[in-house]
């Protein structure tokens, strides 16, 4: 995987920077906040997420996918937007075998979409 350095960079990492900028009304200083503020909640969210399928909270599972899939979009992670706002749905559906069959897909992208702001907020000066 391409490192990011900057924001540019987050391009090649799946995030479409260009409407998560117009999100932030167009303002790129106001969408790196809004970048750092996704990474600090996303090191505290993944393992809650985590929790809650191990513990079958589908209520409080489906909560989460539902903040994950609008915080994603407010950023340009669409790909995980979709896929969380799939498990969201899998959930009001009690599709758990969907459930089951994507939420090791849906923490790996989370994952990698941290480790991506992680790389940005580590080279940015």
């Amino acid at each position: 995987m391409e490192p990011v350095r900057k924001i540019d960079d987050l391009g090649n990492r799946g995030f479409d920077v260009e409407e998560g900028i117009a999100m932030c009304a167009g303002d790129e200083e106001i969408y790196m906040e809004v970048l750092e503020a996704a990474l600090e909640e996303g090191q505290e969210k993944l393992p809650l997420i985590r929790e809650c399928y191990e513990q079958k909270d589908f209520a409080r599972y489906g909560i989460e996918m539902h903040g994950l899939k609008n915080a994603m979009k407010s950023i340009g992670a669409n790909r995980l937007s979709e896929a969380a706002k799939e498990q969201e749905f899998a959930v009001k559906e009690n599709n758990l075998a969907l459930v089951d069959e994507r939420v090791e897909a849906v923490l790996a992208q989370y994952r990698d979409v941290v480790d991506a702001l992680a790389e940005l907020f580590e080279h940015a000066e």
